[in-house]
């Protein structure tokens, strides 16, 4: 057995029983299994991680010891395990070290996780075979993370379950409306244990029955799941003030993903995004907030020392930004992807 087997061998069974022990002591249980990771830290990802973890979690009323047991008593504990094992391991530590190695070798940016724009329904969209090429690919540059769009694109959902059932060492985020949403689609996304579901709250459930009813399908079927919801001048309040927050915990989930849009201004971009930092690391709130565009690149900043933003559509085409709006000339079915990464 190689190094990395067995590494991951171990580390899985260690946070196998740290889930089964949170679930009979919570909070003794989470402190334990802090203690065992911090202890065992070694990269720059890990040690600031576990630093900041146990700085919050001397808290002994943190809403974080709530957020992990509801979790861990909803969610099917092979996702649990294997989500967070493909995400600090194989991501942030065995992949983190093979990218700077890349980097390092080969003089290039390599991100930490790809983002996929399927949002758009188009007659010639890749495949689950050029899908699995392109984490194939990724993988052996150290990219095990993969955050997918579909909104409502039911189409590509079953080509990325189908890609995500041959990867099953990364971990996989797919942002969806909750009107794809079925009772055979939660079953479907239930049975990979490598996916975390982020479901679009904007329009309910406040607002909807019907939209809040159709989430908490996920919860049934015992997925890793949370909100998500997009954010400009304009709702940018609704972060602070409980709207989104509110909306969260009404659909059974403990976290949210927070997307800027394009029209952003620069002061709101930088206030919300430090708001929301704060929020997870001083502000003692019931539902973790997440930015998607400023933790990509916050952890980009931890692993390789400089952000870089990749994201392929459902063409295939690459646009190397933080926002939708700079496209490449370069796709996927064309080049390969480190022709990608070293041209750009």
């Amino acid at each position: 057995m190689d190094n990395y087997k067995l590494t991951y061998a171990i580390i899985k069974t260690a946070v196998e029983n740290g889930i089964r022990y949170i679930q009979d002591n919570p909070k003794r249980g989470v402190r334990n299994l802090l203690d065992l990771g911090e202890y065992f830290a070694q990269g720059r990802f890990q040690k600031v991680f576990f630093e900041l973890a146990h700085e919050i979690l001397t808290n002994e009323n943190s809403c974080y010891y709530d957020i992990i047991e509801d979790i861990v008593k909803n969610t099917n504990h092979d996702t649990i395990a294997n989500y967070g094992i493909n995400i600090g391991y194989n991501s942030f530590t065995y992949g983190a070290n093979i990218i700077r190695e890349h980097e390092k070798n080969n003089g290039y940016n390599v991100p930490w996780v790809i983002v996929l724009n399927f949002e758009k329904r188009y007659e010639n969209h890749i495949t689950c075979e050029e899908f699995s090429n392109l984490i194939t690919n990724g993988k052996k540059i150290g990219i095990y993370s993969y955050m997918i769009l579909l909104n409502d694109n039911v189409e590509m959902l079953y080509e990325v379950l189908a890609a995500v059932k041959n990867n099953p060492d990364c971990a996989f985020m797919i942002f969806l409306n909750p009107d794809i949403l079925t009772d055979d689609v939660a079953a479907k996304i239930s049975k990979a244990t490598n996916i975390c579901i982020s479901v679009l709250i904007e329009n309910g459930p406040d607002d909807n029955d019907e939209v809040e009813n159709k989430i908490k399908l996920l919860r049934k079927y015992k997925c890793f799941y949370g909100s998500c919801a997009y954010y400009d001048d304009t709702n940018v309040s609704n972060i602070s003030n409980g709207v989104i927050a509110r909306k969260t915990l009404s659909i059974g989930s403990n976290f949210a993903i927070l997307i800027r849009k394009k029209n952003i201004s620069h002061e709101v971009l930088n206030n919300t995004y430090d708001y929301i930092y704060k929020s997870r690391t001083k502000i003692n709130t019931p539902v973790c907030y997440m930015d998607f565009y400023g933790d990509i690149a916050r952890i980009d900043n931890i692993i390789s020392e400089e952000s870089f933003f990749l994201s392929i559509d459902s063409l295939g085409q690459a646009t190397v930004s933080n926002l939708y709006t700079k496209k490449t000339d370069y796709n996927i079915r064309t080049s390969t992807l480190e022709e990608i990464l070293s041209n750009v």
